[in-house]
This record gives C-alpha cells, sequence and structure tokens, in this order.
C-alpha cells in the first residue's frame, strides 16, 4: 500500500513530534497481512470502546465520505456493541450479523469485520485463552463469510500507561498466528500520551473521549485506506488543535507500526 503523503505544515509538524521518539520495539504484520483493497462495507464488534461518542463506524464513514469524495450510498459500515462485552460473548450473537449479506447497501460479504475485545482482554491472565479462543473462533467464521477479519487494538488505563506495550505486543502476536490485519489504534494512545499529554483521549480511566474516538478514526483511515488524514475535511467538531493532534499521530503511529518510511 502506498501513502499519500502530505507536505507543507504538516511535514513540519512530523518532525517535531518524531524528534526524540525512538523507533518501537514492536513489530507490524508483514505488508501481505494488511494491504487489502480500500473496504466498501465494515462491520464493527466490540463493546463500548467502539460504541462510545456516537460510535466509532460513524465517525470513520464521515471520514471517508467527506475527505475521499465518496457518494454516501457506497460506504456502508455498521456496528453490533455489548456493553462490557467480551469477543467470547459475541462468537452465537454476531454470526447473523456477519453471514447476513441480504443489505440494499451491499450485495455480498462483508469486505471487513472488525473484533474488538474488552479493554485488558488481550493481556489479563484470567482471560487471555478464552480471548484467543474467540478471536480464533470468530476470525473463521468471519473467513467462512466470505470476508476479512482485524482486530481493534485496544489502549492502555488513563492510570496505567505500562499496560500499552503488553497490549500492542498480544494483539501483534494475535495478528500473525491468525494472519490477520491489525489496527494499532492503542498504540497511536500511547504515542499522543508521550507526544502531549494535555490532550485528553479519555472520558474516564478506560473510555475514549471525543478527541480518543477521532484519534481512533484516524487510525482506521490511515491504515484502512493508506491515506494520510492531514487537514481532513471532517473534524468532529474538535479544535483545529485537536483535530491536527490526532490526523498526525494516527499517521505516525501507522507508519511506525507497520514499518513504513516516513
Amino acid at each position: 500500500m502506498v501513502f499519500r503523503k502530505h507536505v507543507g505544515f504538516f511535514g513540519l509538524v512530523i518532525c517535531a513530534l518524531a524528534i526524540g521518539m525512538p523507533k518501537p520495539a514492536y513489530s507490524g504484520e508483514s505488508e501481505a497481512v494488511w494491504d487489502i483493497p480500500e473496504p466498501a462495507s465494515v462491520l464493527f464488534i466490540g463493546n463500548s470502546l467502539t460504541y462510545y461518542n456516537n460510535s466509532l463506524h460513524n465517525h470513520l464513514r464521515k471520514m471517508v465520505v467527506w475527505n475521499r469524495r465518496v457518494d454516501t450510498s457506497r460506504v456502508f459500515f455498521r456496528s453490533m456493541t455489548i456493553s462490557g462485552g467480551k469477543l467470547s460473548d459475541h462468537l452465537s450473537a454476531a454470526k447473523p450479523m456477519i453471514s447476513d449479506y441480504r443489505h440494499k447497501r451491499k450485495s455480498g460479504p462483508w469486505d471487513l469485520v472488525v473484533l474488538q475485545g474488552y479493554s485488558n482482554e488481550a493481556i489479563d491472565p484470567r482471560g487471555v485463552e478464552n480471548f484467543q479462543k474467540s478471536a480464533q473462533g470468530l476470525s473463521a467464521l468471519i473467513r467462512q463469510s466470505g470476508s476479512k477479519p482485524a482486530f481493534f487494538m485496544t489502549w492502555a488505563y488513563r492510570d496505567s500507561p505500562d499496560m500499552a506495550k503488553p497490549l500492542v505486543d498480544a494483539y501483534t502476536k494475535l495478528g500473525k498466528q491468525l494472519d490477520a490485519l491489525v489496527i494499532p489504534v492503542g498504540l497511536a494512545f500511547e504515542y499522543a500520551r508521550r507526544t502531549n499529554p494535555d490532550m485528553s483521549l479519555y472520558q474516564d480511566n478506560k473510555h475514549p473521549s471525543l478527541l480518543g474516538t477521532y484519534l481512533a478514526a484516524c487510525v482506521f483511515y490511515t491504515t484502512l485506506y493508506g491515506e494520510a488524514p492531514f487537514g481532513s475535511v471532517y473534524a468532529a467538531g474538535l479544535t483545529n488543535e485537536e483535530a491536527a493532534f490526532a490526523q498526525v499521530t494516527a499517521w505516525l503511529a501507522v507508519q511506525m507500526y507497520f514499518k513504513s518510511e516516513y
């Protein structure tokens, strides 16, 4: 995937962010895994981390439609969420939604089905085995339906930043094991914390503020469409400073995660 990069003011901002920030000891998937066709239909399966702030999928859809000047009829994003839900909660509940091709906005399988587990599910010793089994089961179901699976990397709790690297490592390992795309949202949250801790990404200790949701949408946009979100027409009502910070942080995190040059 070739990223379409912008220059000028945003280039200077990127350089400023990159200076003094070491290359991470994280390893993203190979390009063969993450370089997928641009999706026109995406199903998000998760919990409140997805549905807070009028749902992540709505922000991503607006970003795609406004930035890429795509007719709304050509972009179909939906979410299926359970409050406090774990991946195991979706094993049976999500099957009809994953396999349903009969909607007027799409004629075949979802292009992509995004799986978002509980905040710390991927690293909690009490639940990690169940998380991995559920991830395998859902991934198999998604592939059987003709769709491709992707994993939404969750972020560290606000008061526990040391969760960040274990989460990145766990999701990266899972993505490689299942040959599935990982969207590095958690990594972007960590870069944001290091770069400007005054930018509030949290509504409480776990859930995202509007800025946090917008940052996640920017990470999805950059990963799925290979395009930097700099100067996005859609800013979710945030200030120019907040929106620009999220856009640049998302692009930098995605570039570093997938080992692209910047």
